[in-house]
């Protein structure tokens, strides 16, 4: 059996209390958030006593008691009014204790007072003191007790309120400087070495290391979370309503009541439809044109028409809009009583007796049979393609004919009464320098990429009693995903009396295969139309990680289009087979000045700085403090080799240098032959002194130096290695 070890007062041993301190610490912090523990600064006393107490070398029964008289003035201070010396109220808490033993005999613990339940955390923490004491002082492992706390924080961080960002960073480096002061200890013991101290040839290097390591981990960057969040989908596990709530969690995919904006969602990729189309665009489902300040409605009821195969009812463009002929394949998985359809829609194919019902406000185009509502398991579409130009629409700077029409104004620039002020100020403000109406819109949907908005799907605020969705996401929260995004620049847009409305549906999905398709329900999405004259309705993707799918270029074969207005569109927001168009109408100055400037933002960040810097720092600490061991072969690298005349000398030299590294000094008067004799003596040998002899043959006559250092090369290079080994 091994003998135990008093513990001994030393710096190693009150480290260990400090970090053993800290690290019990940890358990207590989240309290105040996870509990109805208001007050934990007593608790933490109280630990910080033990092991103090436990450092000392306190007696036990000394020990003991000194703990029982913090516990009692503890639990006096939180539920005691009366003074300490005033024993009335011992007497209550000692009817309180008789109370509660026979509680816990009965096995009733919900019974149980707060005072007694204080006492029992007293006592808990006692008993943990003292097993993290003897863990890190007698056993001098620490590493179970490490990762419990790891999991125990990272577990209260997922599944509460409290954030543990800098828990974690604390929880590493007390437990990191544990482990390295341990594996000292433990090293230090089976090398039966009793004299060996912690000193600055180990501490160094491991706080240098442990704080290097830490501050890289907190300053890279971090990966996206890989999974959703497990709570909401463990609160609401079982409870989905008829519109794919959860328990106020929405479920990500097509549904029918946007009324009520906002909330996180649980993502799902279950397979909705596969398409076979040549062109990647959006999916269209239907379209709202009413904000109601907490989402969107129809403005009002329509009469349904009716079409069979030729779309007669609806259409999108204007006689400017030049378009392309292509058709898609759709094979659904999910059945629903309405097709998706892309914009620009102009027949579909399905069986012979299938007709298809039009809400000419929705654009919701429903499957019928006869006059029952059925589900198709595949379709054709028929559809053309916008291109849309640049130096077309950016001449658009008066209102059109159809805007003339009440109607239609009303329907796509309304807005609530009681939208605040400073949503229509900002509107205002983001597009006052703009002269037409493209410039307008794309001002409006650059302005969510550069002023701090985040796509996120689960800490995604509701509006509380008055409080307008917009509002609260343009100025409070920035946070959010399409909805927030696409409402937002509707909103904004008809604050500037530019029609505009709300569109769901589906993103293009995932290639699977060539010019295959599959969307899924990860894939529903919200977007903005917006009304240009002669152009008709044309689309904007505002949210952040989204590219428009539709095809934004320059007409080059327009003459005097280069003296059209700068274009707010980045090549990022173009498909790629027009990239080489937007870089061809580029000015190449205006190129390199850009990618320069973006280079220079990136190489310059200043995480990126100080990782290199520090990174710098550590290679040339470490090179420094192990320069005893790698500098003998650069000698040997540089010298074994060479033939000049002074190489000998060069060698020679280096070779003191070595010796003087490694604490061999020569003294001042001492001449090379006494030198070199008191090395051998000490290393037990008498290669120093040859070789010095040698080396003075080489110094007194010149002229034969190459030869010597060619005889006394391998005797150089050996005591060289043996000095430094």
């Amino acid at each position: 059996m091994k003998p135990k070890v008093p513990a001994q007062r030393d710096i190693r041993n009150l480290l260990l209390n400090i970090f053993g301190f800290l690290l019990l610490w940890e358990w207590l912090r989240p309290l105040k958030t996870v509990t109805d523990t208001q007050e934990t600064s007593g608790f933490v006393i109280f630990i910080g006593a033990c092991f103090l107490l436990l450092f000392l070398r306190v007696p036990f029964l000394l020990g003991a008691l000194i703990k029982i008289l913090l516990i009692v003035f503890m639990i006096h201070s939180l539920y005691f009014k009366q003074d300490f010396l005033d024993f009335a109220w011992l007497g209550e808490f000692i009817a309180d204790f008789i109370k509660n033993i026979g509680l816990m005999f009965q096995a009733n613990w919900w019974e149980m007072t707060p005072i007694f339940r204080t006492l029992l955390f007293c006592i808990l923490l006692w008993l943990m003191s003292y097993l993290l004491h003897y863990w890190f002082t007698h056993q001098k492992r620490i590493l179970l007790f490490f990762v419990l706390t790891i999991i125990y924080i990272t577990v209260i961080d997922t599944f509460s309120p409290y954030d543990a960002e800098a828990a974690i960073t604390r929880t590493v480096l007390i437990g990191f400087f544990m482990l390295g002061i341990l594996q000292f200890e433990r090293l230090k013991d089976k090398e039966l070495s009793k004299h060996v101290n912690i000193g600055k040839k180990w501490a160094i290097p491991l706080v240098v290391f442990i704080l290097f390591s830490t501050f890289i981990g907190y300053v890279s960057p971090k990966a996206a979370p890989q999974w959703p969040d497990p709570v909401p989908f463990l609160t609401g596990y079982g409870q989905e309503n008829a519109n794919g709530s959860i328990n106020g969690v929405k479920k990500i995919g097509y549904g029918t009541n946007d009324q009520n904006l906002g909330g996180p969602f649980i993502a799902d990729d279950t397979v909705v439809f596969t398409a076979k189309t040549e062109k990647r665009h959006y999916w269209r489902v239907e379209s709202k044109d009413t904000y109601t300040g907490k989402g969107w409605r129809l403005s009002g009821q329509a009469e349904k028409e009716i079409f069979y195969d030729e779309n007669t009812a609806l259409n999108w463009y204007e006689s400017k809009t030049e378009v392309e002929e292509f058709e898609s394949e759709i094979q659904m998985d999910l059945k629903y009583s309405h097709i998706v359809y892309p914009l620009g829609l102009t027949s579909v194919e399905a069986e012979t007796d299938i007709q298809f019902s039009v809400n000419p406000l929705s654009e919701k185009i429903s499957t019928l049979r006869g006059n029952d509502e059925v589900k198709l398991d595949r379709y054709s579409l028929h559809y053309e393609y916008p291109k849309y130009y640049i130096n077309h629409l950016n001449k658009v700077t008066e209102t059109g004919s159809l805007e003339q029409n009440d109607i239609f104004r009303e329907r796509y620039t309304q807005l609530p009464i009681d939208l605040p002020d400073r949503v229509k100020d900002l509107a205002v403000e983001i597009t006052s320098s703009q002269t037409n109406r493209y410039d307008k819109v794309k001002a409006v949907e650059n302005y969510f990429q550069v002023n701090g908005f985040v796509y996120d799907t689960q800490n995604v605020a509701v509006p509380e009693g008055n409080q307008d969705y917009v509002d609260q996401f343009l100025f409070d929260t920035k946070m959010g995903y399409c909805d927030n995004f696409s409402t937002s620049m509707v909103v904004l847009l008809r604050a500037v009396d530019i029609p505009a409305r709300w569109v769901k549906g589906y993103t293009e999905g995932e290639r699977v295969e060539l010019n295959s398709y599959e969307i899924t329900n990860n894939n529903a999405h919200s977007w903005v139309e917006v009304y240009f004259p002669e152009f008709g309705w044309v689309p904007f993707e505002p949210t952040k990680g989204f590219s428009n799918s539709n095809l934004f270029s320059f007409d080059l074969k327009t003459t005097g289009n280069q003296n059209s207005q700068t274009p707010q569109t980045t090549p990022e927001e173009m498909p790629k087979e027009e990239e080489a168009q937007e870089t061809a109408a580029t000015p190449i100055s205006e190129k390199t000045d850009s990618s320069i400037f973006e280079k220079l933002s990136d190489i310059f960040s200043w995480k990126y700085v100080l990782i290199i810097l520090l990174s710098i720092f550590l290679i040339v600490y470490i090179l420094f403090k192990t320069r005893k061991k790698w500098m003998p072969y650069l000698y040997i690298w540089l010298y074994k080799n060479a033939k000049d005349e002074e190489v000998y000398f060069k060698a020679y030299k280096a070779l003191l240098k070595q010796l003087d590294r490694v604490g061999f000094p020569r003294k001042d008067g001492q001449t090379l032959r006494e030198y070199s004799i008191q090395v051998d003596k000490f290393y037990k040998g008498h290669e120093m002194e040859q070789l010095t002899l040698s080396y003075e043959r080489a110094l007194y006559r010149k002229d034969n130096a190459n030869k010597e250092w060619i005889k006394s090369v391998e005797l150089w290079e050996n005591l060289i290695k043996k000095i430094s080994s």
